[in-house]
């Protein structure tokens, strides 16, 4: 069956529009070839119904064949394993290509993507996020791309959990060329997955549109670092067309690499500073014991200062009189523990433990 999807999807003039027409209305791929010239008249122009009847299916079906033998599945809308997620008339690619194991509709998805330049503060917080995530189950879904995609898949594969990479060329097609061992093993414990045809070329304009299917799958989109013309933006854009809950991770003021997720904050978006921020919108508590791990991962200098703060606010100029350290250090601990979860900042600058 998934010969007949490829080979229908191959015939020019064939775009998404028709073949969602001519599968909707025959009900598979291979009942439109099985359909005479007068029936597919019906449904699409009679140019393009002579071609799809005089199309020759041993090569189209040979060249299918192949992709299988790698492990490249062609699936339309109809397949039982098609995502329901992608089911959404502004999303719905009628065909896929993917490699491994498609996501359960059942498993709580989260979306990890940012610039492709990370600082070390970025690709901290990934790791940190994406660690604590997997712990708690979730499956990460990114895009596959340099920095922040990149970290995050890696870290989850690293903590032996599931992560989806969507991929904006081919699915055979390795890019970036350096993440070619990463994408084998996402595919044996996840999912590769690509609307395009194999032999894609990564072009500029394929990324927005696997941006769109990156917020659809997933059942919320944090960005961690962003540019003002990020793509990781438009990621969260679509987040927020589909009513997914979109996160992102303050960074300094002074950092280019922040200026969009601090502005997507100003504009309503989540702050993250903690796994808290997205457990609660899940109905999940962080485990006592997930605490007492963090407090003993403390540096010397991370404990002082939270050895000083309690449940009761405490504002920021009392902890310099009592630490005894620098302005611009003070701040940097203050921040490490936000990002551990351990402490909160409250307005005018007081502070107290989560």
């Amino acid at each position: 069956m998934e010969e007949y999807v490829f080979t229908l999807y191959s015939i020019q003039g064939v775009g998404p529009v028709y073949y969602k027409k001519l599968v909707s209305h025959f009900g598979s791929a291979k009942k439109v070839f099985e359909a005479n010239l007068k029936e597919l008249k019906e449904i699409v122009p009679e140019k393009l119904a002579v071609q799809i009847k005089s199309t020759t299916l041993q090569l189209s079906l040979k060249i299918a064949s192949q992709l299988k033998d790698k492990g490249i599945k062609c699936i339309d809308f109809t397949f039982q394993e098609y995502p329901e997620e992608f089911k959404i008339k502004e999303i719905f690619p009628p065909v896929i290509f993917y490699k491994g194991t498609l996501p359960s509709p059942k498993e709580k998805k989260i979306a990890i993507v940012g610039t492709r330049k990370p600082t070390n503060y970025g690709i901290e917080v990934t790791r940190k996020l994406c660690e604590e995530l997997i712990e708690n189950k979730f499956h990460i879904v990114s895009g596959g791309a340099r920095g922040i995609d990149t970290v995050a898949h890696q870290t989850a594969l690293k903590k032996d959990g599931k992560t989806t990479s969507i991929l904006g060329c081919g699915i055979d097609v390795i890019y970036p060329p350096e993440n070619s061992k990463l994408f084998e093993k996402i595919a044996q414990t996840g999912a590769l997955i690509s609307e395009f045809f194999p032999g894609t070329r990564p072009l500029k304009e394929n990324f927005p549109k696997r941006n769109r299917l990156i917020a659809a799958m997933s059942d919320g989109v944090v960005i961690v670092e962003a540019g003002e013309k990020s793509g990781a933006l438009i990621t969260a854009r679509w987040a927020l067309e589909l009513g997914k809950e979109v996160y992102a991770v303050p960074g300094p003021i002074n950092s280019p690499a922040s200026a969009g997720t601090n502005k997507l904050i100003k504009d309503g978006a989540k702050p993250v500073t903690c796994l808290e921020d997205i457990l609660e919108d899940f109905g999940i508590e962080l485990t006592k014991k997930a605490k007492s791990e963090r407090e003993d991962s403390l540096t010397d200098l991370e404990k002082i200062v939270f050895e000083k703060i309690s449940h009761e606010p405490k504002h920021f100029d009392e902890l310099i009189a009592e630490t005894g350290l620098l302005v611009s250090d003070l701040l940097s601990i203050l921040f490490q523990l936000e990002i551990k979860g351990l402490i909160q900042e409250l307005p005018g600058k007081f502070y107290s433990k989560s």
